[in-house]
């Protein structure tokens, strides 16, 4: 009798189930990278908003030698956190949107909490302001930072 090689059923039937689990894996795989991606590129964003006021404020604070921290609401009934240095720059930020100004530009975004008080050492008399800023977006906090900038004292 001769003897066939070829394909039988039961191979055919291994073969598959073997890719099929195969695809399935590659899919999972696939799924999850493509879901956490955009956690890659919103830190990235939120370290650039602190990065935009951080290179603002820092200006401004070696410029100046006094600086005056208030909370306030505007007459839309928001809340502001608000710096105003003695040259006449102003920093604003708004918590309901979330947005740092500059005078009236708007500087950095996406700021869950912002922070800020005028401290004194009257030792080396010199004067601070520590900002304690979270940044985040979809109301996830991804990047905080809480930083002492020195005013001008020399």
């Amino acid at each position: 009798m001769k003897t066939e090689k070829g394909i039988t059923l039961a191979i055919l039937a291994i073969y598959v189930v073997f890719f099929s689990v195969l695809i399935s894996l590659l899919a999972a795989l696939s799924s999850y990278i493509y879901n956490n991606i955009g956690y890659v590129n919103d830190n990235s964003v939120d370290v650039s908003e602190f990065n935009k006021f951080n290179r603002y404020f820092i200006e401004d604070v070696k410029t100046n030698t006094q600086a005056e921290v208030k909370e306030t609401t505007n007459s839309e009934g928001k809340n502001i956190v608000q710096i105003t240095f003695e040259d006449g720059d102003t920093y604003r930020y708004v918590a309901e949107e979330k947005s740092m100004y500059k005078n009236r530009q708007k500087i950095a975004k996406d700021i869950q909490s912002f922070e800020a008080e005028q401290l004194t050492n009257t030792e080396y008399n010199k004067k601070y302001i520590n900002v304690n800023i979270v940044i985040g977006a979809n109301d996830e906090a991804n990047y905080e930072k809480e930083i002492e900038y020195v005013l001008k004292y020399w």
